[in-house]
């Protein structure tokens, strides 16, 4: 929400609309410039007392977030399926993520109170300690696929080290924003503390020269802007961007399951998911059969169009632009000489519009779809002769967030995620890793920078501040330098690094001997 800013000097207002039917939603105030610096400037105010309140008053407040999410479930799916057209159960399900995130930055938060202790090495009678204290106000820039998910997830690790927040949410998401900060509100988080402003570039680059610290959650082509825009005023970022994931079938994967979850990390979301699958991998002898069973379980999926109610299992594109992609790329890779097998052309129905499954065989990395993020339900198939042809094609990619190895050997399928560049990698499934919140989420090389997930996340949103505490003796190592210090220096290394016990027996000597009194006296 905006505050202490006339919704009269807004510069436009921003419509909803739900993506099923196209009926209208809502509206909100677009923020220029100089709103989106008034928020902030609430935010810093109201950051100096959230700080203040105090490790154990904050983490009661977040916690009761908890119950606050749990009491509106139905609310939160009947809203987050509204504007973002996926079916209630997927939101709902997304509860649960939340709440852990909740539970692991709030005990970490209280974890580090007091500092962390560490040694002091070879400094005798020192005392170190690490503190993390809170940057200020972190931004937010979130996509449109995850809402809600992304949403308060993301903003959790930074309220619980002593931070406010302000978020922009996609211009297709504003009403789930402001929905956002009203459960904050409900569980006790002081007005100021979560703040939402709608708009697009112009709101996010001002956005981004406010923050404290950036979280972008886009694709790649944005989240460099992002990050030349943060380096101007040396702002951390932690970019979350796009993904190109390879699944890896083995020749002695079960079938059954393999094809269900293959739909599954392809079609969640209607494919719209960053850690989704987006190429197959699979022995030569088992495409067919494997497709035959995928055309199964594609066959049991329920797409948005055919219900008006929210008993469905696909919705429909959220971001319209997407369906361009969907076109250019399935066009390449059958001109390119892969094989459609079903789907592969977009549905308008009801004022939404859809995307089937789309099954495509004897892709090659001549084709965009191999190389590029596709962004939909696609499941895109590749001949292989090996494991090592199918982990060097899956390792051939500027991208590196996720991937997925199916075969009935466990070990074996954990010894080739291992060998898999990405940050993430599941065994027998796919995406559910991003649930599992104690784990890092995020990627390399045009996936983006940082972790946006896992205790890591938390360590973005602090400054970390080095105490050390040395006694009195420290002095006599001071200048002026006695002639005995030398030889000190020569025990105290032989003493703590020293190969054998006989050189370190040695260096203590040397450091008995030699130690330094009152030097400069």
């Amino acid at each position: 929400m905006l505050h202490e800013v006339s919704v009269s000097e807004a510069p436009g207002r921003l419509e909803s609309f739900n993506p099923r039917d196209g009926s209208k939603l809502g509206e909100v105030p677009i923020a220029d410039a100089a709103m989106v610096n008034a928020v902030f400037d609430r935010a810093r105010r109201a950051q100096v007392g959230w700080a203040a309140m105090g490790v154990d008053r904050r983490n009661e407040i977040l916690n009761r977030l908890r119950g606050v999410l749990l009491d509106r479930a139905d609310e939160i799916g009947r809203v987050v399926s509204s504007e973002n057209g996926k079916p209630p159960v997927e939101p709902i399900g997304l509860i649960a993520p939340v709440c852990e995130t909740i539970k692991l930055h709030t005990a970490l938060a209280k974890r580090l109170e007091r500092g962390q202790k560490v040694s002091a090495t070879f400094f005798i009678g020192s005392r170190a300690r690490i503190f993390y204290e809170p940057l200020g106000v972190a931004g937010y820039i979130l996509p449109w696929n995850f809402p809600f998910e992304l949403g308060m997830k993301h903003m959790i690790p930074a309220l619980a080290a002593g931070n406010a927040v302000v978020q922009k949410p996609s211009p297709v998401n504003p009403l789930i924003g402001d929905m956002m900060v009203n459960l904050f509100r409900d569980a006790g988080v002081p007005d100021g503390v979560v703040q939402m402003v709608h708009g697009y570039a112009e709101t996010g680059s001002a956005l981004i020269d406010a923050a404290d610290s950036i979280c972008f959650v886009g694709s790649t082509a944005t989240g460099k802007k992002v990050m030349r825009r943060a380096a101007e005023t040396l702002t951390p970022v932690v970019l979350e961007l796009g993904g190109n994931d390879a699944a890896i079938v083995r020749e002695d994967a079960d079938l059954d399951l393999t094809a269900r979850g293959l739909v599954n990390g392809t079609c969640y979301n209607a494919g719209q998911v960053c850690n989704g699958i987006e190429r197959i991998y699979v022995p030569h002898q088992l495409v067919e059969p494997l497709v035959e069973k995928i055309l199964s379980v594609v066959g049991e999926l329920r797409q948005g169009w055919q219900t008006s109610g929210g008993d469905y299992d696909l919705g429909p594109i959220i971001w319209e632009p997407q369906l361009e992609i969907y076109e250019a790329h399935t066009a390449d890779a059958i001109e390119k000489g892969a094989t459609l097998v079903c789907g592969g052309a977009a549905r308008r129905d009801g004022g939404g519009l859809y995307w089937p499954p789309t099954i495509l065989t004897g892709m090659t990395h001549e084709m965009r779809m191999m190389r590029e993020e596709t962004f939909g339900p696609f499941l895109a198939i590749m001949g292989v002769g090996s494991d090592d042809e199918a982990i060097r094609l899956a390792n051939d990619s500027q991208y590196g967030l996720a991937g997925s190895v199916w075969t009935r050997d466990v070990k074996a399928g954990e010894a080739i995620a291992r060998r898999m560049r990405a940050g993430s990698v599941m065994v027998n499934n796919a995406l559910q890793s991003g649930g599992c919140v104690t784990l890092p989420f995020g990627g390399d090389g045009d996936s983006g920078v940082g972790r946006a997930q896992g205790e890591q996340a938390y360590y973005h949103y602090v400054a970390t501040k080095s105490v050390m505490t040395s006694p009195d003796s420290a002095e006599a190592l001071w200048m002026p330098y006695a002639a005995t210090t030398e030889d000190f220096f020569k025990g105290v290394s032989q003493v703590f690094n020293g190969r054998g016990i006989a050189e370190r027996a040695s260096g203590l000597v040397s450091l008995i001997r030699n130690r330094p009194r009152g030097a400069g006296r």
